[in-house]
């Protein structure tokens, strides 16, 4: 996934006031000095503000290096993982805003790390992994990692005003995932290949069912179970689409006739007239009678 610098740095001066108990809200010269630890913070900070990221980094090191016990080192550790983040430096901030949330457990800004963790999982799952063939494909692990840690954090902090952006983020993954499942079953269609069709519509159905359970891929599926002689199947199916789909009841009938026919002329020829016996496990799943209902 792709981020632009300047919104981020627009919401991070929006959030870090609300984010750290105000003190890291400041970014005018104060009006008497500050202390030591306090002052390297305060100009880690403005160079934060300034989008000067890699002085912004470089001070806030500084400031871990302070005994622990000030309250700045706690803040410096969450200031520095954003100052990665901002620099694309994904994995880094990664590491650091855990860092903060272990150390830092019961302080305020525990549910932002742990948006921006989430989040910055979200950056690094790509976002053109669809466009490649099954042959070549992609590990989907990045983007259902993201989406894992979203839905965590939404779990946790239900009440976050970053629930909105994650619920925003988590349905930008799920639509990811379908579309690159999308993508397959349209390659396979293409070149004809009905057994990796069907396994892969029917992962499709189980994991996303209020998206891939749609009239055309239903159809698609019942074709390709008379493609592959699964008459039994093909009726069960276009049984359901009947009932499912109400305005579709003529037709289902008409393919039910069709395929009754075809099994009763392989039956009279001493054909089995249906699939075989023997069948990989995952072809056992009947979508057209499961019941999941929202998307896993």
């Amino acid at each position: 996934m792709t981020l632009r610098l300047a919104p981020f740095l627009a919401l991070l001066c929006l959030t870090l006031s609300a984010c750290a108990g105000g003190q890291v809200a400041a970014t005018a010269a104060p009006e008497t000095p500050l202390p030591e630890s306090e002052q390297l913070y305060f100009d880690a900070m403005e160079h934060l503000a300034g989008g000067s990221l890699i002085e912004a980094e470089q001070e806030f090191h500084k400031v871990l290096k302070l005994p622990s016990y000030l309250k700045v080192t706690a803040l410096a550790r969450l200031r520095l993982a954003d100052s990665q983040f901002a620099q694309h430096k994904y994995d880094e901030s990664i590491e650091t805003y855990l860092s903060f949330v272990q150390r830092h457990d019961t302080n305020e800004n525990v549910p932002y790390a742990m948006f921006m963790v989430a989040k910055a999982h979200f950056q690094l799952a790509p976002d053109d992994i669809f466009i490649l063939p099954p042959s070549e494909e992609l590990d989907l692990g990045p983007v259902q990692q993201a989406r894992s840690h979203l839905e965590r954090f939404i779990r946790q902090f239900p009440r976050s005003r970053f629930v909105t952006e994650a619920v925003q983020l988590r349905d930008r993954c799920l639509t990811l995932q379908f579309a690159h499942h999308e993508y397959v079953i349209k390659f396979y269609t293409k070149r004809e290949k009905w057994l990796s069709l069907v396994f892969r519509m029917h992962l499709a159905m189980q994991q996303f069912p209020s998206r891939a359970r749609t009239l055309p891929n239903y159809e698609l599926l019942a074709a390709s179970y008379g493609k592959l002689a699964w008459r039994t199947r093909a009726i069960e199916l276009w049984t359901a689409i009947g009932q499912r789909f109400p305005g579709e009841n003529a037709r289902a009938e008409t393919e039910i006739a069709a395929l009754n026919a075809a099994i009763a002329a392989d039956k009279a020829k001493g054909l089995p007239g249906d699939m075989p016996a023997e069948l990989p496990p995952t072809a056992a799943y009947k979508p057209e009678i499961a019941t999941e209902s929202e998307d896993s």
